[in-house]
């Protein structure tokens, strides 16, 4: 039993209420099931500003400020990096200065590097942040291996070789690869969260910038009023504090929680496998609507759980960012091929969003792009949260963002160029949008005569008669639930096997067969542990 599972001092998901169980709570985490606390969502539209500013002059930001203006004894954070934002260090320096402990933790890349400029400033000001340089070095994941299929042209990273069954007798084939060769994985500390007091955590997609803070782009903000997600996010930044070169995080369970008229479930990666038992658990469940919001979308399994829901007639519509559907690996046009409404957006922010409303009554927010490498490599924090009040927030807003997105960006193979006339300000924002070294009047994209944009890798559609000879493809299955285990969220695949060391929930109700052979006992209960 892990630490985090000692002490009888958390409900883990799924109590099935027809099995009589006594488990034994301490006084905070009582409050906390009975409704302890409150969640509070804040959404920026990325129309509001025109450029990205060092001021503090976003909702996101202002909660942020007075979240550390407030804190008396302890802010620990974990943060990708910061740029500009003086506001938001001049108030950790204050804090510290009033004599709170101040605890933070930034990504370091192969070079020792920080992508955002004002780290080092942050580091040598505040004195106590480390980094994730030495579990980088020790941990990249190195490419090997080279599938079968045919290599598009121009496209040199490591390849991908899919197939997608899109409907009515039509396979689609393709081969994905970035343009630019590169041999390894990068694992980066990716979190964006504050603790304050052991009471209170503000955290969601917005990194610490002009642009992110600043409010220039579209970002989720989650905060939390509750000693008890407090003290898991705490537990978490433990772990980074304290990492050194581990390259992986002991499973410890996701938690849930009732903060008001919200459940709420704190996921990390890469030990929850959220994309696998959470988000793809939640896309299969939908039953009317997926609204999605997200930065990147190159996850080929979740395209799968998307393709899959819109095929049994959800109605499944998603925004991506504009840079980010010129990545060789993004699934924008495999899901436009199967009918899904795909807009890329056409500000000059980005959507920086990892975002999605289900049916109007579950939520994914958080830090986690929608890749493998979120899941899998990157220290990620998703929540998923259940709540019509926030559901209903989060729709209006979807809504309002769609529908100032024209037509002409959610049509086949359409995109706008990120720094062109096309994307809102971004000619004349300083901004260098594309990640070219070139911004505004510099760029070719906002001169009279902009460039075409670089294509990205081919598709095509071929039958399943025809698909049989082409196995070098490989299928991409959606996933699928065994319905003989449920909870509100819960979804374990029925195909292969699954233990439940591996599962990341525990204490979930057997309804059915057990096929997977995970209530030995068979008191209805699965995957129990000690405390239960």
């Amino acid at each position: 039993m892990t630490a985090r599972n000692a002490g009888n001092r958390k409900r883990r998901i799924g109590l099935r209420g027809a099995v009589a169980l006594v488990v034994l709570l301490p006084a905070s985490l009582a409050a906390a099931q009975s409704g302890e606390g409150d969640v509070t969502l804040l959404l920026q539209d990325p129309r509001e500003f025109d450029s990205p500013q060092d001021h503090c002059e976003s909702r996101l930001c202002a909660s942020l400020v007075d979240l550390v203006d407030n804190a008396q004894e302890t802010i620990d954070f974990a943060i990708y990096g910061a740029r500009f934002q003086s506001a938001v260090l001049e108030a950790i320096l204050r804090a510290q200065e009033r004599g709170v402990r101040v605890r933070g933790v930034v990504d370091r890349d192969g070079n020792n590097e920080n992508y955002y400029r004002s780290t080092g400033e942050w580091v040598r000001r505040i004195g106590t942040i480390r980094d994730d340089y030495a579990r980088e070095v020790a941990c990249r994941n190195d490419f090997s291996g080279e599938p079968a299929c045919k290599r598009p042209k121009g496209f040199k990273g490591p390849l991908q070789c899919l197939a997608y069954d899109i409907g009515e007798d039509s396979m689609l084939v393709a081969g994905h690869a970035a343009r630019a060769h590169f041999l390894a994985e990068n694992r980066i500390m990716h979190n964006k969260f504050f603790v304050a007091d052991n009471r209170e955590v503000w955290t969601g997609s917005t990194n610490i910038s002009n642009s992110g803070t600043g409010g220039y782009n579209a970002n989720a903000v989650v905060v939390l009023r509750s000693e008890s997600v407090a003290q898991v996010y705490t537990e978490e930044f433990e772990r980074l504090w304290n990492r050194g070169e581990a390259c992986d995080k002991a499973p410890d369970g996701v938690e849930e929680f009732q903060l008001s008229d919200a459940r709420v479930t704190t996921w990390f990666s890469p030990q929850d496998q959220t994309m696998r038992y959470g988000v793809g658990s939640l896309i299969f469940r939908a039953r009317e609507y997926v609204n999605a919001a997200v930065f990147f979308l190159t996850d080929k399994y979740l395209a799968a759980n998307l393709i899959r829901a819109h095929r049994r007639g959800v109605k499944v519509r998603v925004i991506i960012d504009a840079t980010a559907a010129k990545n060789g690996y993004s699934k924008h046009e495999i899901l436009r091929e199967a009918g899904i409404p795909v807009k890329i957006e056409n500000w000059g922010g980005k959507m920086h969003m990892k975002a999605a409303s289900i049916d109007g009554r579950t939520l994914v927010l958080g830090s986690m792009n929608w890749t493998s490498a979120g899941q899998r490599s990157n220290d990620e924090n998703t929540l998923l949260v259940q709540s019509r009040r926030l559901g209903r927030q989060f729709d209006a807003y979807f809504e309002d963002i769609w529908a100032s997105i024209p037509e002409a960006w959610g049509a086949s193979h359409a995109r706008p160029d990120p720094e062109s006339r096309d994307s809102g300000a971004s000619c004349f924002d300083g901004v260098d949008n594309d990640f070219d070294d070139l911004d505004d009047a510099a760029d070719p994209g906002c001169s009279e005569d902009p460039p075409p944009l670089p294509a990205l890798p081919p598709h095509r559609i071929v039958t399943r008669e025809e698909y049989k000879d082409m196995r070098e493809y490989r299928f991409m299955r959606y996933q699928w639930c065994d319905r003989s285990y449920r909870d509100w969220f819960v979804c374990l695949p029925s195909r292969g096997e699954v233990s439940c060391d591996e599962i990341p929930y525990r204490n979930f109700a057997v309804t059915g067969e057990d096929p997977l052979d995970l209530d030995p006992d068979g008191n209805g209960l699965a995957c129990e542990t000690k405390d239960s």
